[in-house]
């Protein structure tokens, strides 16, 4: 049976072989209700907007059971998906005493998008370089007009120290994405170490990178590349935070000194020039646009 896709407002359905899969849009959780654990998907709504719901089984006692609405914009869109969902569960007898089904059913991560490798650059670095030389294009030919040429020598001579300031942006933000999505469904771990790594780099000296290894909720191996704060020894281990949903985004726990100072690098140098390098092109064209009128 091949996997059938429902595109409702805010989720999407997906049937598969046992169950049907629900994604949120925005939570980043995948809600999983195994066949067995649905009574019927029938019609919801009046005619001209119906949509439809997937019923789950009498819960003890006679409960009310529960349902999850869907209403996609094609209501041939829905009545596919729900004779397909009602052709694929278990035969029953009606007076076949039923389970709860809410008790089988389990909200996960939902996992990553898979991106193809593709050759050279990627799609957002073509467009950071179009962005970043387009700005720059601008600034000269503006700066030009005004006849000003130590303004076109001040614009060119700092443009590269403002690409620096963006590359630093760059990694600010990457630093606070990270920190706000491992506080908020990261998952912490004890990680053992294995080996040290052994490299060079481009000056020739050799480096030493510690790898710590840990299993994932899956039963995936990862590894964690990097020190921490040691919570046991012989062997060392350290806590690592790895994000569920896109377990190459993790941490190791520091020492109190080692998270001061990088609270202070973060609100002292990297907040600033962050701010600054924001706001330079926007006051130096506004002042160059200015000069022209």
């Amino acid at each position: 049976m091949a996997e059938q896709v429902l595109r409702s407002r805010r989720t999407t359905a997906r049937l598969e072989r046992d169950a049907v899969l629900l994604d949120r849009f925005g939570s980043g959780l995948r809600v999983r209700i195994p066949l067995t654990a649905i009574e019927t998907v029938r019609a919801r709504g009046p005619e001209g907007r119906r949509g439809i719901e997937i019923v789950l089984t009498l819960g003890p006692d006679g409960a009310v059971p529960v349902s999850y609405p869907l209403r996609p914009s094609s209501a041939a869109a829905a009545t596919a998906f729900a004779a397909a969902v009602n052709s694929t569960l278990p035969v029953r007898d009606a007076a076949e005493p039923r389970r709860d089904g809410s008790a089988a059913v389990s909200v996960l991560p939902k996992p990553p998008r898979v991106r193809r490798p593709g050759p050279g650059r990627t799609a957002g670095e073509r467009a950071a370089w179009w962005f970043f030389g387009g700005l720059f294009v601008l600034g000269l030919g503006l700066t030009s007009a005004t006849g000003h040429w130590e303004m076109v020598v001040i614009w060119a001579a700092f443009y590269t120290v403002f690409l620096v300031g963006c590359a630093i942006t760059a990694a600010v933000y990457r630093a606070t994405k990270d920190w706000y999505l491992l506080r908020r469904r990261g998952i912490t771990v004890v990680a053992t170490y294995e080996r040290t790594s052994y490299g060079t780099d481009s000056d020739g000296e050799t480096t030493s990178t510690k790898v710590y290894t840990f299993t994932d909720t899956e039963g995936v191996e990862r590894k964690h590349l990097g020190g921490g704060r040691l919570v046991a020894t012989d062997p060392e281990r350290i806590e690592v935070t790895y994000d569920p949903c896109a377990p190459k985004r993790m941490s190791s726990r520091s020492g109190p000194v080692v998270r001061v100072l990088l609270f202070l690098a973060y609100v002292l140098l990297g907040l600033p020039i962050s701010l600054l390098t924001a706001a330079y092109p926007v006051v130096y064209l506004y002042f160059v646009v200015a000069a022209l009128l």
